[in-house]
Parts: structure tokens; C-alpha cells; sequence
């Protein structure tokens, strides 16, 4: 088996029923941390990844992240 590619301390992990959706909520310095992974439907098609952040003052702040393709010139490393 393989190393992890997320280690996640003083959290949670949740997949939805049919495992399109994995939520991963952790606390830090009196913030809420959550990100969400939605899978495509489609095979080949595109995931997205939404950060999201609330304050220990209760605002919130949430971000859609991009799928980017790894340059060429990283593939080797």
C-alpha cells in the first residue's frame, strides 16, 4: 500500500452515499476548515475542489479551486 496523500489530524472525513462527495473538516486556531471534493460523473471528466473557511468570528470565506495540468517539465520528478 501506498503512502497517504492526505494526512488529517483532529478532523473528519465524510463520503456521501453514492461517493461523489468527500468532505474533509478540521479545526485550527479557533477556524473551521472544509473542503469538499465533488467527482465527475463522467469518467475523464472534470473534479472540483471548494475551500471553505470560517472564523473563529463566525465569517466565512469560500474558494472553487481548479484542476491544473502538471507541466512537462514536472513529470519526471
Amino acid at each position: 500500500m501506498g503512502r497517504p496523500q492526505l494526512i488529517l489530524r483532529n478532523g473528519q472525513v465524510t463520503k456521501n452515499p453514492n461517493k461523489r462527495i468527500t468532505q474533509y473538516v478540521f479545526h485550527h486556531e479557533g477556524s473551521t476548515f472544509t473542503i469538499e471534493h465533488l467527482v465527475s460523473k463522467i469518467e475523464g471528466g472534470i473534479n472540483y475542489y471548494f475551500v471553505e473557511v470560517v472564523s473563529k468570528d463566525q465569517k466565512k470565506s469560500t474558494w472553487k479551486m481548479n484542476e491544473l495540468t502538471i507541466p512537462k517539465y514536472l513529470l519526471n520528478l
